[in-house]
């Protein structure tokens, strides 16, 4: 039996990377795509709870079945898991911008979907690339050669579905440059810890009403990390994803400043 893969993202089933990797997978496995019904950037690990989930079905890209929901990328993983059946392995993406650092993983939606998956125990892997500001939410792309990138993400899917997640991994976070050359690689790299500075910007409507926009500003991250590896020396980051981080240090730490 072919290894069934289910296809999320945050930016709904017209992203031109996420059907070029259906597309790919789909020549060696089984692949299930299930997606909200437009933009979810920067939605994080949200749940659609005050609300119905409407969910629509049909086949798409010869014969892939598709799941569009009216949710989150999380509510994704929950709808797979009632609505698609023995899931080998959940892939998010491929993300127009990349979700490079703590910073930006606990913001995207990309990457949220990820979590929601290594909660209910199933192998996750995040993707992503670096993309010009002006594509960060456009919904079907700008008409990106992905035959690379989808090379190299293939590498890493069939290595997870082969072995498994490596050990006390929870998921992984793979992102690209903006450029993929034949010389970029697979690098392993911890996730850098801020790799934005956010600003507020003020800013005047035409009736002479300020209003307020969060603007980020790239900081500079230090060798060794995914950031560093992407933007730096073009390299593609594959970096783990570890939920449960909190060791004896870290309670001994608590505990003396508790006055334990």
């Amino acid at each position: 039996m072919m290894p069934r893969v289910c296809l999320t993202n945050d930016d709904g089933f017209n992203s031109q990377g996420l059907q070029e990797l259906a597309r790919a997978i789909r020549s060696e496995m089984e692949v299930v795509i299930v997606v909200p019904d437009g933009q979810r950037s920067a939605t994080g690990k949200g749940l659609t709870l005050n609300q119905p989930i409407r969910i629509a079905e049909r086949e798409v890209l010869s014969g892939i079945r598709l799941v569009v929901h009216t949710g989150t990328p999380a509510d994704s993983v929950i709808i797979a898991k009632s609505f698609c059946n023995n899931i080998d392995l959940i892939v998010s993406g491929i993300n127009s911008g990349a979700n490079l650092g703590y910073q930006s993983m606990f913001t995207s939606g990309t990457v949220g979907a990820v979590f929601e998956a290594a909660f209910v125990g199933v192998p996750a892997l995040a993707v992503s690339q670096v993309v010009r500001p002006e594509e960060w939410f456009a919904p079907s792309g700008v008409g990106r050669d992905y035959t690379r990138i989808c090379e190299m993400c293939m590498d890493v899917i069939r290595r997870v579905l082969k072995r498994g997640l490596p050990e006390g991994v929870d998921a992984l976070n793979l992102n690209f440059p903006g450029r993929v050359t034949e010389k970029s690689r697979i690098v392993v790299t911890r996730p850098t810890r801020v790799r934005m500075a956010n600003d507020l910007e003020r800013r005047v409507d035409p009736n002479g009403s300020a209003y307020y926009w969060i603007r980020g500003y790239q900081v500079e991250s230090g060798p060794g990390t995914d950031a560093y590896e992407v933007f730096e020396n073009g390299n593609v980051s594959l970096s783990p994803i570890v939920i449960e981080s909190v060791g004896d240090r870290e309670l001994a730490a608590v505990r003396e400043f508790m006055g334990d």
